[in-house]
């Protein structure tokens, strides 16, 4: 089976709002409503999980109204931590599901964009993906990112088998916007208003 899991446990305190990161409200919608609607659409995923912690407790509140979502409570010491806490969860279902990773503040990814990575992903070799951005692609926009290595950003959206080892992974290159906007702090908000494409959005 394939199961995406919704990073929400984090402090978020870079956005510098009084509301937990996931319930930050971007166009009269949560960020996090973006992200199940896109998971929702997706034609090959199976379950969806939202993975919250101590941090996010307004955010579980929300959920519980949420039909088809369940809910996995994390200790929330770190991104981490909780990844291994959560493989070592399913790893004890099965070791043979796939796992899709995605964090709540990635509000644009859309279905097609994550079902051409599973695809990509099934014809692959290796046992873990990674969905990387072209640095330089990013730049032209002006998107600005935390990371990069031999000119690539990870976009927070992660593929891989549900066991707790060190797994083989294989880079998927995608030059989209989508996948380089996520919503760390209030100046990510001016920079999405510039991007072009996405004009008619507020």
């Amino acid at each position: 089976m394939i199961k995406a899991i919704v990073m929400a446990g984090g402090l978020g305190s870079r956005l510098d709002v009084n509301v937990e990161k996931p319930l930050f409200i971007l166009n009269k919608k949560h960020l996090i409503d973006y992200v199940l609607e896109n998971l929702e659409n997706s034609s090959l995923i199976d379950e969806i999980f939202v993975a919250i912690s101590p941090n996010t407790p307004k955010t579980k509140k929300y959920l519980l109204n949420i039909p088809n979502i369940n809910i996995m409570d994390t200790p929330g010491i770190d991104y981490v931590n909780d990844l291994s806490f959560i493989i070592n969860f399913f790893e004890n279902q099965s070791k043979e599901d796939t796992l899709l990773f995605i964090n709540a503040d990635l509000p644009f990814i859309s279905n097609d964009c994550i079902d051409y990575a599973l695809d990509q992903y099934k014809i692959s070799s290796k046992n873990s993906l990674s969905v990387c951005i072209p640095s330089n692609f990013l730049d032209e926009f002006g998107i600005k990112y935390e990371y990069e290595y031999n000119g690539l950003v990870p976009s927070g959206l992660n593929i891989l088998i549900s066991q707790n080892i060190v797994q083989e992974e294989e880079q998927l290159i995608i030059s989209k916007v989508e996948l380089g906007i996520n919503i760390n702090t209030l100046d990510d908000i001016d920079v999405l208003k510039k991007i072009t494409s996405f004009k008619n959005f507020f």
